[in-house]
């Protein structure tokens, strides 16, 4: 892998000129243009690879406006984005893991005890205090028209057959 560093490399991306940003916009485009630049007038005059070797001419990069140019060998382009300290980095993304699955886990286990806690049936007690505080609330405007249908006696019948455990039918 080639790294190219051009002599005012010492710039960064966010460094701009306002006299000069017009003239190094270049917009992002699947193919290059060939026909306006020849591989001759793109090769700078010290050119060399990451192990200070000098790179051959035969593979082709493009200088970017920012100093840095892009090595293509054989139509393929890379960039290399590993740290020295890959060690450190992989050591802190596990421990960054085990965090998530431990929170993970947790939120699991919170919503199972949630749900549990849903589907448990209310307790004689529990179910007296509700309809007690439900018999107290009185909802303002005007009464839909289903519920003159519906006699009071049938709906408190169907709310005690729905506290009622099921029962349970043995086959002999």
């Amino acid at each position: 892998m080639c790294f190219y560093f051009a002599e005012n490399a010492a710039g960064s991306d966010s460094d701009s000129n306002p006299d000069d940003s017009l003239e190094y916009y270049e917009p992002i485009s699947s193919t290059a243009d060939d026909d306006d630049l020849q591989i001759s007038d793109q090769i700078p005059n010290h050119v060399q690879n990451s192990d200070d070797e000098e790179c051959d001419e035969s593979s082709y990069f493009h200088r970017l406006p920012n100093g840095y140019a892009n090595c293509v060998e054989n139509e393929i382009s890379s960039l290399d984005l590993s740290d020295e300290d890959g060690e450190h980095k992989s050591e802190v993304e596990e421990e960054e893991e085990r965090i998530r699955a431990a929170s993970d886990t947790a939120v699991r286990r919170a919503f199972r005890e949630d749900e549990s806690r849903r589907n448990t049936p209310l307790t004689t007690e529990s179910a007296t205090r509700v309809m007690e505080a439900m018999r107290r609330i009185s909802f303002g405007g005007v009464a839909p028209d289903w519920t003159s249908q519906v006699p009071e006696d049938q709906w408190i019948d169907h709310l005690q057959r729905l506290r009622r455990p099921p029962a349970t039918t043995s086959t002999n």
